[in-house]
């Protein structure tokens, strides 16, 4: 109550701060040695921590222990493990052996993931965290590159993680295992972007936005297009047959 009548302007004094940090030791302290979670909560309609952390481990197998002792959270053997809602897994070594293998046919020889801060809901019994990457390749001609995730872990009342759904962007994950992320960043900005708002300025001048009148614009460009591509096929053959 005080920090809303704080935020309202309601009380001339400003509200409690948060405790200070105080040092982890041990086993919850994770691969880095020590680490100081700050915590506050929010007294809104739930409850939720906000913790700082300083994990740091090579290989998803290190990273989801290191990580569940942080969040005093434990394994079991089944796990409902949601990668971008395009595949489920069903055991954590079904997971460990999917990392793997894509890492390897992807040009991926190491994984270092980090981890700074996560977000612990009690009352849904979840946590959420933003997980980094830094991605070491096996063929000298692949970039390393950098990425992120968000992770989301459901746990049931003994504390095992019972489910896990991580999101993240697969067309650029994608892109950046083949290298082309910087070309695809550079033909966006200074080819698409513009060519877009061009045409979005018109059609807004227009006045006849509507989806029946968007959908009409893309039956006509990809009708003309597959034309296009259709004549020039055409006359490659005339040419061929002729020559």
């Amino acid at each position: 109550p005080q920090i809303r009548a704080a935020m309202n302007g309601d009380l001339d004094t400003p509200p409690p701060s948060p405790a200070q940090p105080h040092r982890r030791s041990g086993a919850a302290a994770g691969k880095e040695g020590a680490v100081h979670p700050l915590r506050f909560h929010i007294c809104d309609r739930r409850e939720i921590h906000v913790s700082a952390c300083s994990v740091k481990a090579v290989g998803l197998r290190d990273f989801v222990v290191t990580i569940m002792r942080e969040l005093s959270l434990s394994m079991a053997t089944n796990v409902d493990f949601n990668m971008n809602s395009n595949a489920i897994l069903g055991t954590w070594e079904d997971v460990f052996l999917a990392e793997k293998c894509y890492t390897t046919v992807l040009g991926i020889s190491s994984r270092v993931y980090r981890c700074f801060a996560f977000t612990h809901e009690p009352e849904r019994r979840l946590c959420y965290l933003m997980l980094e990457e830094d991605n070491l390749r096996s063929l000298p001609f692949l970039p390393p590159f950098k990425f992120k995730a968000m992770v989301i872990c459901w746990y049931n009342s003994k504390r095992e993680v019972t489910a896990v759904q991580v999101e993240y962007d697969q067309l650029g994950f994608y892109l950046h295992c083949l290298g082309l992320h910087a070309a695809h960043g550079w033909l966006s900005r200074r080819v698409l972007t513009p060519a877009v708002v061009t045409w979005a300025k018109a059609y807004v001048a227009s006045g006849v936005v509507h989806p029946f009148t968007f959908l009409l614009q893309v039956a006509f460009f990809t009708f003309c297009f597959l034309r296009l591509f259709v004549t020039t096929n055409i006359a490659q053959c005339c040419l061929s047959c002729s020559s």
